[in-house]
């Protein structure tokens, strides 16, 4: 006997200025969810940031794993499987959108990498989105930077007792170096 699912969706804003506070409003998000029953699976889907091409990066709720406090990130427009629906981009996708987006420039990676660390430290993206200079009104650059923030951000939901976005700060700085 398959459950009956039921989708809910909205949009949500993040505004938190650290990782307890970021966490926190997710989690107050999460709390108002309805529980589910043995016949009836609870779906949601937080629209969480509209990018300047009009896509959105959204997250879902539960994953497929079902841990409990996590959720899925999903970017339009961006990765898709091929039935045509949207597909989880991974640390990787990120990786191989900033080397494309930096090419061999000194200066692209210095500028992406410093805004990624502004992201890591929970300073707002549309500041850290508005002192791009050569990325300006970039999509690419744009989607990169929000995707990274949401992966942060789910890092530190997952792993909340441990190092959280540290992971992929990590795995940034060994492909490209210090963020700063």
């Amino acid at each position: 006997m398959s459950k009956e699912k039921k989708f809910h969706r909205l949009s949500i804003t993040i505004a938190g200025k650290n990782r307890a506070e970021i966490r926190a409003e997710v989690f107050q998000h999460w709390i108002k969810e309805e529980p589910g029953t043995p016949e009836l699976t609870q779906c949601y889907r937080y629209d969480v940031e509209k990018l300047c091409d009009g896509s959105l990066i959204y997250v879902t709720r539960p994953t497929r794993l079902n841990k409990g406090a996590d959720f899925r990130i999903f970017c339009e427009n961006f990765k898709k499987y091929l039935n045509g629906n949207d597909k989880p981009p991974s640390h990787s996708n990120l990786v191989d959108e900033l080397k494309e987006l930096i090419g061999k420039s000194v200066e692209k990676q210095k500028e992406m990498l410093k805004a990624i660390h502004h992201l890591w430290n929970c300073e707002p993206s549309d500041k850290v989105l508005a002192d791009l200079k050569l990325f300006s009104k970039n999509p690419k650059a744009e989607r990169v930077l929000l995707l990274a923030k949401w992966f942060f951000i789910e890092q530190d939901v997952t792993y909340w007792i441990e190092s959280g976005r540290h992971m992929l700060r990590t795995y940034f700085e060994d492909v490209f170096g210090p963020l700063l």
